[in-house]
């Protein structure tokens, strides 16, 4: 039995490399109505049945975040596209030193087809290797053109000026709260050995500004800040007072 399950199980996010033993959110309680807030908790209960359903014949493939050509979600596309929409300034979250983590949705789905031939079972992270926020954004900028300047700003004048982490409207994607750090920077080493193969990222990267082209870079997005809000935003970042 293969369940696509989530990092979003386990319980602490703040430790870089973690592997499949760490602790997990307790199971929703059943009746309960789901929720993002409880996702994670779903997620392990989720689990739970699987391996009482099918004991040690249970495949658990905690995926991470996953991205690539068709990524409903507007995530890990919001960069390349924002550059390559126009040559304005840019807005970022001053984080050079945090972790971004992808897995290519074709990489994950060839995966989990060749991990059920071959009987591959466990709870394994399913998540390609971590890079650098600060090599992905230049990555992105110079896939589109590396004509637009960044302007970072501090979490903490983010946050106070409303904008929200991760994937939703007016976020900036990939930006993490605190307490985060290893969100984006768990071991893929016990997947890897079972078999995960994993393109370049940089090839998902442009593969995925190819798709985002093809939708339309002006088009309105899930995650991702709008474009008025961006400029009100950089107004407000520049007239702080020096």
């Amino acid at each position: 039995m293969t369940v696509v399950s989530s990092c979003s199980v386990y319980a602490d996010h703040s430790v870089a490399g973690t592997a499949e033993d760490a602790q997990v959110l307790p199971p929703l309680a059943p009746g309960t109505a789901l929720t993002m807030e409880n996702y994670g908790e779903a997620k392990t209960a989720i689990e739970q049945w699987a391996r009482a359903l099918a004991a040690d014949k249970s495949h658990l493939c905690r995926a991470g975040l996953i991205g690539g050509p068709g990524d409903g979600s507007d995530r890990y596309g919001y960069w390349p596209a924002r550059f390559a929409r126009d040559d304005d300034p840019v807005l970022v979250p001053d984080i050079p030193a945090d972790s971004t983590q992808i897995i290519d949705v074709r990489d994950l789905a060839a995966w989990i087809v060749a991990a059920a031939e071959s009987n591959v079972t466990g709870a394994l992270n399913a998540v390609g290797e971590p890079v650098l926020f600060a090599a992905y954004l230049e990555a992105c900028r110079q896939l589109a053109g590396g004509k637009a300047r960044t302007v970072a700003a501090p979490g903490e004048w983010l946050a106070g000026h409303g904008v929200n982490y991760w994937a939703v409207p007016d976020s900036l994607p990939l930006w993490l709260p605190p307490g985060h750090d290893g969100f984006s920077a768990r071991s893929n080493s016990a997947a890897r050995g079972a078999g995960l193969r994993l393109r370049p990222w940089t090839q998902t990267l442009r593969d995925t500004l190819e798709d985002e082209r093809r939708r339309g870079l002006t088009r309105e997005r899930k995650a991702g800040l709008r474009p008025d809000t961006e400029r009100t935003l950089l107004a407000a970042y520049r007239a702080q007072p020096a």
